[in-house]
């Protein structure tokens, strides 16, 4: 993970290309490039089967691997969150809620632990039993409710399909960042609308989230800034209250895909970059 959070500060670097992603048949093609590297990456939109793969492709053109397409996807928004989580989340942020116990959540919480020092991570999930196996595995504690898992926490991430906002703005502190790695449609939503219309928003593509982000347009809330500008000129002291509003750009699984292939490379696996 703290390889895929160096990685990503290079996904969003100026010496990069994110072409317009299509829907083909029951595929998602995603290609992309950062710096020499190029990558597309194919995944299935069949519910319930996230079977894909990412290809890499060297300067000369020739491909140099593949990688799989469903963990890669899942380290890379963690890894991207924890990266904007490091920016501006309060620095001593020690409590951290996780909404979700689905493929997305562990690499989440490793994200964040990996940026910040821990010292509880509560989770919630509809499926009590899930919520009680991610809690076990990661040494935090699960939440009867989703109100109870994130009141007090400094640090909250949504990943879930919900339609309908998930708790109350009333339960979030004062001082608070907020990932919301869901809500992929405009029909979906996680984060209470009065949240997303106070807190200072962040984005990781302004034209997708335009289009996908359910939070933000069912909110009407325009994004404040996006990635590369918050990497280029961060604020010197965050506000109180951040959101970043996850929508995934091709740029990171090439940039995460090239670091998985290199680490391979480097452990003997047989793979040439």
């Amino acid at each position: 993970m703290e390889d895929a959070i160096a990685a990503m500060r290079s996904a969003f670097g100026p010496d990069t290309e994110t072409p317009e992603r299509r829907l083909l048949g029951r595929s998602l093609i995603m290609p992309g490039r950062v710096k020499e590297h190029v990558a597309i990456k194919i995944v299935s939109v069949v519910p319930g089967n996230p079977d894909g793969v990412v290809v890499v492709f060297g300067e000369d053109g020739s491909p140099l691997g593949l990688v799989d397409g469903a963990t890669l996807t899942a380290i890379r928004t963690g890894a991207v969150a924890g990266l904007v989580t490091d920016i501006l989340a309060p620095p001593d942020a020690k409590s951290f809620a996780m909404i979700g116990a689905g493929a997305m959540a562990r690499d989440q919480i490793t994200a964040i632990c990996e940026v910040r020092d821990i010292e509880r991570v509560t989770v919630w999930s509809r499926d009590p039993s899930r919520a009680d196996a991610l809690a076990n595995e990661v040494g935090g504690i699960s939440a009867a409710t989703r109100e109870e898992a994130v009141e007090g926490a400094a640090i909250v991430t949504t990943a879930t399909p919900s339609t309908a906002p998930l708790f109350d703005g009333n339960c979030l502190g004062a001082r608070v960042h907020v990932n919301a790695i869901g809500a992929f449609t405009p029909a979906m939503t996680e984060i209470p609308p009065e949240f997303v219309r106070e807190a200072f928003v962040v984005v990781d593509d302004r034209g997708a989230a335009a289009l996908e982000a359910g939070d933000l347009i069912q909110a009407g809330r325009v994004p404040d800034i996006d990635v590369a500008e918050l990497l280029a000129d961060p604020p010197f002291e965050p506000p109180p209250r951040t959101l970043f509003k996850s929508v995934g750009v091709a740029t990171q699984d090439v940039a995460a895909a090239v670091v998985a292939l290199e680490n391979a490379n480097r452990m003997g696996l047989g793979v040439s970059v």
